[in-house]
């Protein structure tokens, strides 16, 4: 402490919670405080020495509540949100309405709202950025919409694929952006502009849709432009054994992140998405390259894989491999299930991934595995100020003995009370502090009556249902 009692002023004081700090120490602070100036945070520690050394402009009282660094999701299609209770909980049938039907009938005020939904769901789950892996149309709508709540987000290039015939049905079904490789190239790495401004919310990065639909020439120049760039590559890869086979076969014929990895495909700034399927000689690929993965554990589970073929995702994080989370798409889960479900997957391969490291996963983890490391996923002096503060109202969070543990595995339904996104308060109460959520629920509601009905979608259910 310096200089005489509460002579240090600060914008912001958040006080008296359990502190999570996510520093490389993995400091927790029983009972904590934080200091913000503008967007930075500016000192950390005990609220005994905090409170009096700090005059704030505005005090937050967390009445014990746990302090949190704002989690981060690494894969999240915001323009396929509202489609949840639309696509079937059967995943053998994609009828009455596949996910290339609704979103070829979206136009840019469509996406706007469906982000700004995201955007408060993610708000109230604790989340406060989410990557968005190239499939929003119009980047500016959903760049817009991410502004309006006041969260964080990470845009790239929509649908960039240049393989029309390797078993991915994407690229000849969308009609807005079909599959067109001289057009993947001209348009690679226009996101990046976004990264000009250091204190925007949204970021640039680059991504391909992979899963069969890239050649290896444009998985080259989107490498080679995030290398050059500092920023993530990513792209969905290894989904399921058939497209896992087709790929081994259209790369050489041995297994494909093998292929990769000998070509320098490969490093720490690469993020490929769900990899269900991993062979024994991936292993040492994945680990060699330093990349990160983004696990799905509910795909996996919702369409059968993890059945035919065996999750080697907590075998690496034994091993050390930097794996994050990715909700993908709203189907039967949301933002905070997927750790309980990782959680279970693990388990039932009798090998355990502690509660602890899930909230890595979801915060240094995936700051890392974005590149973001010194901006977001910790509290830390010189880091943006990116805090949850949960709630501690809920029957789910006692006994409040093993904060961590409750937060991520058997209260992981709670709801945050107060988040800070770059030092602005952004939700007070559950509730968003930018924007009119209940006029977003309206019009939400009634984008996706629109959307359904430019589709010709009439809504069934398996019961009788009586107007």
């Amino acid at each position: 402490m310096t200089g005489k009692p509460g002579s240090e002023s600060c914008d912001i004081l958040i006080r008296n919670g359990y502190l999570l700090t996510m520093d490389a120490e993995r400091t927790v602070y029983s009972c904590g405080a934080v200091a913000i100036n503008d967007k930075t945070i500016i000192a950390v520690g005990r609220d005994a020495e905090l409170s009096t050394r700090f005059r704030p402009r505005r005090l937050f009282d967390a009445k014990g509540a746990v302090i949190h660094p704002g989690f981060i999701d690494c894969h999240y299609h915001a323009n396929i949100h509202l489609i949840r209770g639309i696509a079937p909980d059967d995943p053998k049938t994609t009828a009455p309405l596949p996910f290339f039907e609704w979103t070829n009938q979206l136009e840019d005020e469509d996406e706007y709202i469906q982000t700004q939904v995201v955007s408060l769901e993610m708000l109230r789950r604790g989340y406060t950025f989410f990557l968005e892996p190239g499939t929003v149309y119009e980047p500016d709508a959903a760049a817009a919409a991410v502004e309006s709540v006041g969260v964080r987000a990470g845009l790239a290039d929509p649908y960039l694929w240049d393989v029309s015939d390797a078993g991915n049905s994407r690229p000849s079904n969308t009609a807005r952006i079909p599959n067109d490789a001289e057009r993947a190239f001209k348009v690679l790495g226009r996101q990046l502009a976004r990264n000009k401004d250091p204190d925007g919310l949204v970021r640039g990065h680059v991504a391909i849709y992979g899963e069969g639909s890239q050649s290896e020439q444009l998985m080259r120049a989107a490498k080679e432009c995030a290398d050059a760039a500092g920023v993530t590559f990513t792209m969905h890869h290894n989904f399921t054994v058939e497209q896992a086979e087709r790929d081994d076969a259209r790369f050489g014929g041995g297994s494909s992140m093998v292929h990769f990895a000998r070509c320098g495909l490969l490093g720490p700034n690469s993020l490929f998405v769900h990899m269900n399927v991993i062979r024994d000689d991936e292993i040492s690929a994945i680990l060699d390259s330093r990349m990160s993965l983004v696990w799905h554990p509910g795909n996996a589970m919702y369409y059968g894989i993890s059945s035919d073929k065996k999750p080697r995702i907590p075998e690496l994080i034994d091993q050390g491999c930097n794996v994050v989370f990715g909700v993908d798409v709203a189907k039967v889960w949301t933002f905070g299930g997927l750790e309980h479900i990782g959680y279970l997957v693990a388990r039932q391969d009798k090998r355990y991934i502690p509660s602890t490291r899930l909230l890595e996963m979801r915060t240094a983890h995936a700051a890392r595995a974005l590149g973001l490391s010194e901006m977001i996923g910790s509290i830390e002096v010189g880091k943006r100020a990116d805090i949850v503060i949960r709630s501690n109202r809920e029957p789910e969070t006692l006994p409040s003995i093993n904060p961590v543990q409750e937060l991520l595995l058997t209260g992981h339904s709670t709801f945050a009370s107060t988040v800070f996104v770059n030092g602005k308060l952004v939700l007070l109460g559950g509730q968003s502090t930018q924007l009119d959520q209940e006029a977003v629920l309206a019009a939400a509601r009634e984008m996706a009556g629109r959307v359904l009905k430019r589709a010709g979608y009439i809504p069934r259910l398996s019961w009788p249902v009586i107007n």
